[in-house]
């Protein structure tokens, strides 16, 4: 059965043809038939079909690294720039919608913060990693990805990472994780549940200036 219906090809052509630029897919995977990644193989199906959708603005990068921790891992960006937003686990469910979000806005749409809110991003100082722990079946986990991300669209100082919670659950324990959305500020300090965006960007920014500096 294909992961995406014929219906939600339709809408996400729409969709991706409106991208003022090409929006790359970098996704590092397992290989064919990886057993230490059950997700990989779906993962690439699914970027395979983005590009398929929409081959003039979507570019395909597949890589298979040597180790496969921490597999699959999406990363989004503009070709021959950094990617500064990264989904680690397979972006199904409502976070499809987080997904095709990312690819807008990296294509041109970009972060679309307030005034206020972007002139708080702008005084950041020091490298800023978020990271947000989500499930496929929780409909309040994309406001809080999607925010992460415009975080990350915002500052080049800014990295976003997108976890999909019951594909890693050794680093969900690690960084406690009961409840989704789950948001973690430089490894260490976090906050759970979906908040409106001044309140993300102040709730990120006052841990950030608490938490450990990033090396």
């Amino acid at each position: 059965m294909a992961l995406i219906d014929e219906r939600t090809r339709e809408e996400v052509g729409r969709r991706l043809a409106t991208l003022e630029a090409p929006v790359r897919l970098t996704l590092r995977h397992g290989g064919a038939g990886a057993d230490d990644c059950p997700t990989c193989a779906a993962s690439r199906e699914l970027v395979e079909t983005l590009g398929e959708i929409a081959p003039e603005r979507v570019v395909v990068e597949l890589v298979e690294p040597p180790q496969h921790s921490d597999l699959p891992q999406l990363e989004v960006s503009r070709p021959g720039e950094e990617a500064r937003v990264v989904f680690q686990g397979l972006p199904s469910g409502f976070e499809f919608a987080t997904l095709i979000d990312a690819l807008e806005r990296v294509g041109g749409v970009g972060p679309e913060f307030s005034a206020a809110a972007q002139g708080r991003i702008d005084q950041l100082d020091s490298d800023l990693e978020v990271t947000v722990f989500v499930t496929p079946s929780c409909p309040y986990c994309p406001s809080a990805a999607s925010l992460a991300n415009r975080l990350a669209l915002s500052s080049k100082r800014v990295r976003a990472r997108t976890v999909e919670a019951n594909e890693f659950p050794e680093l969900s324990e690690r960084h406690g994780v009961r409840g989704v959305p789950h948001t973690v500020v430089n490894g260490s300090s976090a906050f759970v549940g979906a908040l409106p965006e001044e309140n993300f960007v102040e709730r990120v920014l006052a841990l950030a200036a608490s938490a450990p500096v990033l090396s």
